[in-house]
């Protein structure tokens, strides 16, 4: 989604008018979108990431079948816990999937994203593509619209907090801070819950399309897989325990990826400033290469969310561009190292109940 803002008649060359304001205008946005061509940022690796895809995989069984064989308890659940980490992984390729960006054809594209959101992680695909591509990338950071923001019972917005009842207010105020990350073990039974809830609404506003069966199958085959043959072999008990500790674990990983880059930032009550918007509300993270391998992207935020089709493997190239353009014009491009990025969200949920949005 792109949006141009004309620059007026007494703006300076740099893309900053004389008030102060920046601007970007149609040829500034060409200007880019011609240098990143130039460098290939929009060619895709599919074979590259369906290897890396197939091999985060296979870790992930590697880890958790060692922990199903494990005889000892100990033994067991740090094997479970370190599985989470593939197992994050490839959800996080599956969200480049939703985005299109994991091939250049409509249909790995879907088969990835099928693979892995609705059969393997058990999140509905058109569940995830409404509250992540078309609601937080087009509004991120925007009370009422970003569904990353209204998050309950957190209050991340001096709104949030006025039209919270006497129990979340004192909630924010005490708890907040210390509870938020804890509370992300939740995040993938929650958003489980949100998959049915936004296919049952679906189906009842429109009927059954195939995009809507396909996750009605998938997710229903995740359950079988995961819970309801598993027991039948090893017992309820151990299964559902070794699904709680994995999935809980998945989400706390995926909220250290996604939260630190926005959580901290500006907050609005409208998104109407466009890519000024998206700069402004976003960051990426400073990470050894090493690191930045686990992160599929996402250390790169803003370049992803200026160009969600940009494959992860030229995301880190992207930026480099990106910064520089950014420079020329006068515009923000924020980057921080990783450790201060989480220090200032933690930091930043003390006093966000306070936080008035702009406009």
């Amino acid at each position: 989604m792109v949006w141009t803002r004309r620059r007026s008649a007494n703006a300076t060359q740099g893309g900053v008018p004389h008030h102060g304001e920046p601007v970007i205008t149609t040829a500034d946005l060409k200007s880019l979108r011609t240098e990143l061509n130039r460098h290939g940022v929009f060619e895709h690796r599919t074979r590259a990431t369906w290897g890396k895809l197939i091999a985060l995989l296979a870790a992930f069984f590697l880890i958790a079948g060692a922990a199903v064989l494990s005889p000892w308890w100990w033994l067991a659940l740090p094997l479970i816990l370190l599985s989470a980490i593939p197992a994050a992984c490839a959800a996080m390729i599956g969200h480049e999937a939703a985005h299109g960006s994991f091939a250049v054809g409509k249909l790995h594209n879907e088969i990835a994203l099928h693979l892995i959101f609705p059969l393997f992680t058990g999140l509905g695909a058109q569940y995830w593509k409404h509250k992540h591509n078309h609601r937080h990338h087009a509004h991120p950071n925007v009370v009422g619209s970003d569904p990353d923001v209204d998050i309950w019972p957190m209050a991340l917005s001096s709104s949030a907090y006025r039209e919270s009842g006497r129990l979340r207010r004192w909630f924010t105020r005490r708890l907040q801070p210390y509870l938020f990350w804890p509370l992300t073990l939740f995040l993938a039974f929650v958003m489980r819950l949100q998959s049915w809830s936004f296919v049952v609404a679906r189906v009842r506003a429109r009927g059954f399309d195939r995009g809507l069966a396909a996750d009605i199958a998938f997710m229903a085959a995740h359950y079988t897989l995961w819970l309801v043959a598993p027991a039948f072999w090893f017992g309820a008990l151990p299964v559902v325990t070794f699904y709680l500790v994995l999935w809980g674990t998945v989400g706390f990983l995926l909220a250290l990826v996604f939260a630190p880059a926005h959580i901290g930032m500006p907050v609005h009550s409208a998104g109407g400033k466009g890519w000024i918007h998206q700069l402004e509300t976003t960051r990426n993270f400073r990470l050894p290469r090493v690191v930045s391998w686990f992160f599929i992207g996402l250390d790169f935020q803003v370049e992803h969310h200026l160009f969600p089709r940009i494959p992860h493997q030229q995301l880190a190239l992207a930026s480099q561009v990106t910064r520089g353009w950014c420079g020329r014009l006068g515009l923000p491009h924020h980057q921080i190292g990783y450790g201060a990025a989480l220090a200032d969200a933690t930091r930043h949920l003390r006093v966000s109940w306070r936080d008035v949005p702009l406009e």
